[in-house]
This record gives structure tokens, C-alpha cells and sequence, in this order.
């Protein structure tokens, strides 16, 4: 893949490691969808969103371990596979690709740390067909998900922008008050891990990308993401849900309308 003349230096790194994927994905008939921001920056701006920082992709859940455990045999030594499976510092329970040569500043979190350069890949899972038991479901991995983020408060995004008022207050009474800091984070990855995995992708109607920074927000029936299609993205094509407009509307409203420059930068990253 070529660059662009403007790329960024982080955008420059991060689409090296999409040229080392995409060939993987499209070689092996593996099915991803770009997601979030690239879906957005894709349909507004042909690419990358000038002011954005990362790639996020997501593979349904059939697919995903596959994925991961085939392509860390293949890439070059200095990109490597991060997984919360293993015993690394990793603590995100999605998996990352990254460049190891290229360290990026994270400055959003009470405490300022650096990672390699990576790209966000994001397992598509399945939710109940019965809308009673969807409910149930949702409060269920709600509850787990608000305990993993107490576990990790040190390094939860606090400049992320846009976040709901309730989030904005549960932020500052673990701030006043400490609770749940010290719990495990690793249980409750592996909680959500398993509350994740209870209802196949293959057989469900409706699919999340739970663990992604909107929630429910991206949670879609089935038929949104369809067979996906390309679309253009820089100089190539990335693979993206079908009906891009519905899931860009529920994610964002306006979409095409750009933010306020305060709320740009969502990772709050620069490089070291």
C-alpha cells in the first residue's frame, strides 16, 4: 500500500500494519468489517480521519481466534500479536497488532504510559434472538464491564470526548472514593470473555462489538453487516458492513458532519 503525501506520522505506521494484514484477511476468505472511526473515515473522508490515530476491524467470533493464532506465525519480527489470553501486560480484552519499533505516548489517563503502535482488532459476537432475554444479557455484561474498567481506572481514557453524564459521574466518585481499584482485572476479562462467547454468531440475529468504546451503540441485526463490501480507503479498499449509513446514524447521528476541534483525538496519543 502506498501512503498519502499527508499522512500523519502515526496514520504512515498504522497503515503499514494494515499492509501487513489485509493480504492475511483477503488470502484466507477471512470476513472483517472495518468499524467505528475507519468505517467513518472511510465513507467521509475516502481514508483515514485526518485528526484519528488507529485502525479498528472486527472479525466475527468464528473467525477471530483463528485469525489471531494463524496470522502471529506469519508477520514480520518486529510486528507481534497481543492477547489478554496470555500472561503479558496487556489489559485490553481486545486484541492488538503491533509495531514494536514505534512507541506511542498515551496522555489521556491518570497515568501517562506508552504502547507500540498498533492496530484494534474486535470479535463480533452474537446477542439472543428472544428481545427478553437480550435485555438480561445486556445488564449482564454491563455489570462486568463497568467492573474490568474500575480494575483498569489508572488507565481508562479520562479525555475521551463525548462521554455520557453518567459515565462522567461514575469517573469522579472512583476518583473520590477508590472503589473497586484493586480488583482483578484479569477475572473480569475472562468473565466478559465468557458472557461474550454464551450465544454463537453463526446462529444469532443480531451482533455487538461489545467491548468497542460505543457499546450497545454497535449492536446491529445481522442483516446491517450483511455480506459487507468494499470501500475505498486511501489508495486501496477495506471491507465494511453493507449498510454503512444505518450503523454510522446509530453510532454518531450526523456523521458527516465533522466535530468541534476539542473533540478530536479521541486516543489522546502522540509518539514518544
Amino acid at each position: 500500500m502506498e501512503k498519502r503525501k499527508n499522512f500523519s506520522e502515526i496514520q504512515k505506521i498504522i497503515w503499514k500494519i494494515m499492509g501487513e494484514i489485509k493480504p492475511f484477511l483477503d488470502n484466507n476468505h477471512i470476513e472483517y468489517y472495518m468499524l467505528g472511526g475507519t468505517l467513518l473515515g472511510a465513507v467521509r473522508h475516502g481514508g483515514f480521519i485526518p485528526w484519528d490515530d488507529d485502525i479498528d476491524i472486527g472479525i466475527p467470533r468464528e473467525q477471530y481466534d483463528f485469525f489471531l493464532t494463524t496470522i502471529a506465525k506469519q508477520l514480520p519480527t518486529y510486528m507481534e500479536v497481543n492477547t489478554f489470553y496470555d500472561d503479558s501486560s496487556h489489559h485490553y480484552y481486545f486484541a492488538r497488532i503491533v509495531d514494536t519499533r514505534f512507541k506511542l505516548k498515551r496522555t489521556g489517563s491518570e497515568v501517562e504510559r506508552t504502547e507500540n503502535a498498533w492496530i484494534d482488532i474486535f470479535p463480533l459476537d452474537g446477542m439472543p434472538n428472544n428481545a427478553v432475554l437480550r435485555f438480561l444479557h445486556k445488564f449482564r455484561l454491563l455489570s462486568a464491564r463497568a467492573f474490568y474498567h474500575l480494575a483498569t481506572f489508572d488507565r481508562v481514557n479520562l479525555k475521551r470526548p463525548n462521554r455520557p453524564l453518567s459515565e462522567r459521574i461514575t469517573i469522579k466518585f472512583v476518583q473520590f472514593t477508590g472503589f473497586g481499584r484493586n480488583s482483578d482485572e484479569k477475572k473480569w476479562l475472562w468473565k466478559i470473555d465468557s458472557l461474550l462467547k454464551k450465544y454463537p454468531y453463526n446462529e444469532s440475529n443480531w451482533v455487538v462489538n461489545f467491548m468497542g468504546q460505543y457499546k450497545f451503540k454497535e449492536m446491529f441485526h445481522k442483516d446491517k453487516y450483511g455480506i459487507g463490501k468494499l470501500y475505498t480507503f486511501e489508495d486501496s479498499t477495506l471491507h465494511g458492513p453493507i449498510d454503512a449509513d444505518f450503523i454510522l446514524t446509530q453510532m454518531y447521528g450526523d456523521y458527516m458532519t465533522p466535530p468541534d476541534e476539542k473533540d478530536k483525538n479521541a486516543h489522546a496519543a502522540e509518539l514518544a
